[in-house]
């Protein structure tokens, strides 16, 4: 089979880019042909089958107003058995509309593609926004099929935009089938330490801040061996991102116990955030708003158990796995009570840890989820083929 994957790709700083590339190697692996339909800061000249078409400036805005055509010649040439979009707003963004230029390809497939056309939803909420419910709305009405992470996505959908879709799909995030580095933690300086960490993109949704903030108390109640790792650094491109770092750092710098605070800073390279992730006993997830967490599937992967903030996509991973325990939005108070008896039970942790990794062995290694993509695929290519759509139909007008 012949895919195209419409995405953001290494070396950009992304998790769809990193979701995507695990996502091409597992179809890879069972035999596929993958093409990557990206940005032009996506792609490496040594790499086969990647269209880095899509002109982007430093602001990673679609540079050219007709960068819609560009892509659509691109997927033409190709010739494909079926196109998967990774959607997140941002990501195909030009001049603030919504990233509502995908409609025209999506419109233009509907009509004369010989192919169905996938898209994964990256964001999807119990509540959309006006914006997010319009465009899912229409986008379901012409697409083939769109994929969530999780069912409580597919199952507030209806009273998102007012109908039952029935072509939305649940394909859940993939987790790598890996080892954790055994010497991460002698590595970076953290031999015999307990170690509660923090990793990735630095956005004010994380709540990283919280953590340090209640760290002292955290601290005093584990012992002297605790320690606290905040590792990444903000988004290139993030406004956000670029006026929360500044925040975060002070106050690691302002805390009564940094010095049992271990800042790491940086874009990692997989290895280099596996790496990190292997050294941590405990990954805190104190957000307030997410959909879903490629760091929680990363943390599984490793066996590294998490506490999260009770909401979304958080909430039903680790109730799922059993792979640790949610705390409320917001609640300070429960998130330092909770970190701190994690971190003095070891059994405790051992046990969520084999839970996380036995998750990830049975229900979301990326082999498994690969083989859920090829069934859609499948399904939707049999039903095209049912339903005779034509490669071209000649305009009314």
């Amino acid at each position: 089979m012949k895919i195209v994957l419409l995405t953001s790709w290494p070396p950009r700083h992304c998790g769809i880019a990193t979701y995507s590339n695990e996502l091409a190697r597992a179809l890879k692996e069972q035999g596929h042909e993958v093409h990557i339909v990206t940005f032009s800061d996506g792609g490496r000249k040594s790499e086969e089958n990647v269209h880095p078409v899509l002109k982007v400036n430093k602001g990673r805005k679609l540079v050219q107003p007709n960068w819609d055509e560009a892509l659509y010649r691109e997927i033409e040439k190709i010739g494909p058995d079926v196109v998967h979009v990774q959607h997140e707003y941002a990501l195909y963004l030009y001049d603030d509309d919504f990233s509502s230029g995908l409609f025209r390809p999506f419109f233009r497939w509907k009509v004369d593609a010989n192919f169905p056309v996938v898209a994964t939803f990256h964001s999807v909420y119990t509540a959309l926004d006006r914006v997010e419910s319009y465009y899912m709305d229409i986008v379901l009405e012409i697409i083939d099929a769109g994929i969530v992470h999780e069912e409580y996505q597919k199952i507030y959908l209806p009273e998102n935009i007012g109908r039952l879709p029935d072509n939305v799909y649940v394909i859940p995030h993939g987790a790598k089938d890996i080892k954790p580095d055994k010497s991460a933690k002698n590595d970076l300086g953290l031999k015999g330490k307990k170690v509660a960490g923090l990793i990735g993109w630095w956005e004010p949704n994380k709540g990283f801040e919280r953590v340090v903030k209640i760290w002292p108390k955290i601290r005093k109640q584990v012992g002297k061996n605790a320690v606290l790792v905040v590792a990444g650094d903000a988004r290139p491109g993030s406004k956000s991102g670029q006026i929360y770092k500044p925040k975060l750092i002070k106050a690691i710098e302002r805390s009564s116990a940094k010095s049992s605070i271990k800042l790491i800073v940086g874009a990692f390279t997989p290895q280099e955030y596996d790496r990190i992730l292997s050294s941590f006993d405990l990954m805190v997830l104190p957000y307030s708003r997410a959909s879903q967490s490629g760091n929680l599937a990363h943390a599984f992967a490793l066996g590294v158990p998490c506490i999260a903030t009770a909401m979304e996509g958080l909430k039903a991973e680790i109730e799922s796995s059993k792979g640790g325990i949610t705390v409320p939005p917001g609640d300070d108070l429960e998130l330092m009570h909770g970190i701190a008896h994690l971190m003095k039970h070891d059994e405790l942790l051992k046990r969520y840890a084999r839970n996380a990794a036995k998750h990830v062995t049975k229900q979301i290694k990326w082999s498994i989820v690969a083989r859920k993509h090829v069934a859609l695929y499948e399904k939707l290519i049999g039903d095209l083929r049912e339903e005779c759509r034509p490669k071209k139909k000649e305009s009314p007008f």
